[in-house]
């Protein structure tokens, strides 16, 4: 098939990872790719397969430019959606729920068009302009793929108008090398006999729990001083406000944040348990990987996680609550011996075989 991908900007977090999986995916089954992004400059765009075309709407940080400027970058950018229009396609997906779509249905020629759903609709989809766009382009859109069947369901209770156009195609596993074992980074090299606690995440208070995962340490390190360190990895709007925060509580040798990474396979290796501690999620990328790399994990309840982990089996869903992340893990900290059962893949066989998930893209767009 012959397919235009259109999406914001690939800078690193897991919807992104995801994105670039899927379309290295597609191409590798032989699938013509083309990714239209809003921005350049994204982090993650030397990740994709060469055989990926991308575009760019528009090029640099116009919006911070003088007015002629911008009025010269606008003018590209009609000039470049012409040139696409004279292209067709057999399917067009938009990456984002909420992003706006109009340029997709005015500019671009299509057999059909996908909706992609990364998360829990009914809280992030329902709020300012996204219902606008739903409420004009939403019956044009063919199908909306959620990446896990929570978040299907969900978009069904919010949208029931379009329930029979929604469906489940989990997203894209990475491929893990083994290599990635023996590679220590040097924030958790040093020789120390404490847990290690892994966090990665996009540092973005509202859908991660930053500052209640930094109380949680608080409280933890009054109980259990010089037993654990929790790393947290990744950038983002609130990372330097949380480390002031960390800062000011005196935790700094027990909270470290660490850099963004384009792998974070080595953290997850070197790390004892992987804490995944959100307010909400779609299908956690994060837990796919820790899971992969047969990691103990913690994880509130947010959409997706019962069809990744089996609560007590190969991980600890706790509600979504200070106090019932507090629970668990002085569960874990009373008896470290626990992770050793929780250390293992278990993850269902249909989030594993990425072939078949694109095979299920394939399928959808030929009802």
């Amino acid at each position: 098939m012959k397919i235009l991908y259109y999406y914001s900007k690939l800078n690193i977090g897991g919807a992104e990872r995801s994105t670039v999986r899927l379309l290295n995916k597609m191409v590798e089954m032989e699938h013509d790719i083309t990714l239209l992004l809003r921005w350049n400059n994204g982090t993650l765009e030397n990740e994709l397969d060469s055989r990926v075309n991308v575009m760019y709407l528009k090029k640099g940080d116009s919006d911070n430019t003088g007015l002629f400027l911008q009025f010269i970058e606008i003018c590209k950018m009609r000039i470049r959606l012409r040139l696409i229009k004279k292209n067709k396609y057999d399917l067009v997906i938009n990456g984002l729920f909420g992003y706006d779509p109009s340029i997709l249905f005015k500019y671009v020629n299509a057999k059909k068009y996908f909706q992609m759903l990364r998360n829990d609709v009914s809280k992030t989809g329902m709020y300012g302009k996204t219902v606008a766009y739903m409420k004009k382009y939403g019956s044009k859109f063919d199908a909306y793929i959620g990446v896990s069947k929570f978040t299907t369901d969900s978009f069904k209770k919010c949208y029931p108008q379009l329930k029979d156009k929604a469906f489940t195609v989990y997203n894209i596993l990475p491929e893990v090398d083994p290599k990635e074992e023996s590679v220590c980074p040097e924030e958790l090299s040093k020789n120390e006999k404490y847990i290690k606690i892994l966090t990665v995440c996009r540092m973005d208070d509202k859908a991660k729990g930053l500052f209640r995962m930094e109380k949680v340490c608080k409280q933890l390190q009054t109980s259990y001083p010089s037993k654990f360190k929790w790393f947290v990895v990744g950038e983002g709007p609130d990372k330097e406000k949380l480390q002031k925060q960390i800062e000011k509580d005196g935790l700094s040798q027990c909270m470290i944040l660490c850099p963004g990474t384009r792998n974070p396979f080595p953290y997850y290796a070197h790390s004892d348990l992987v804490a995944v501690l959100s307010y909400y999620e779609g299908l956690c990328g994060v837990v796919n990987e820790a899971k992969m790399m047969c990691r103990p994990l913690i994880a509130t309840e947010f959409s997706g996680i019962h069809e990744q982990i089996k609560n007590g089996i190969n991980g600890m869903i706790v509600d979504n609550n200070e106090n019932a992340i507090l629970e668990g893990l002085h569960k874990i900290l009373n008896n470290p011996s626990c992770l050793k059962n929780m250390a293992v893949n278990g993850m269902p066989k249909k989030l594993l075989d990425n072939d078949e998930k694109i095979n299920e893209l394939c399928q959808i767009y030929n009802i």
